[in-house]
């Protein structure tokens, strides 16, 4: 099984470029959804699931790198599986509390607005 796996992810290396424009772009394209959606409230299982779902590839992508490093792969797949997973689990890491936090403050608003309206 660890054959397939690894000649898998030795056949991805080939869209590396890809790789390397499409993650950002979907980055950039997440921020500024977030940046418009998330103080109106708007799109919160989305947005969280995605940073979170990104987060977790970026485990899971640490994890292949180890993997593959034990079990003596080329270096140009172990770095490339590593620095795809350091990257994303910081960076998304970082961020999903910080999108949490929003949308609670955004419930907490809220919920004053209702209070204010009813007193």
């Amino acid at each position: 099984m660890s054959g397939g796996v690894m000649h898998g992810l030795r056949e991805i290396g080939q869209y590396g470029t890809l790789i390397a424009i499409g993650l950002p772009l979907l980055g950039g394209a997440l921020v500024v959804a977030s940046a418009f959606l998330m103080p109106r409230g708007r799109a919160k299982g989305l947005i969280t699931g995605v940073y979170m779902f990104l987060a977790s590839l970026g485990g899971a992508c640490l994890l292949l790198g180890a993997y593959a490093g034990i079990t003596g792969e080329p270096r140009s797949v172990v770095v490339s599986l590593l620095l795809l997973g350091i990257v994303l689990t910081v960076i998304m890491g970082i961020f999903s509390p910080a999108v949490i936090r929003e949308y609670q403050q955004f419930e907490f608003r809220r919920l004053t607005a209702d209070i204010f309206r009813r007193s």
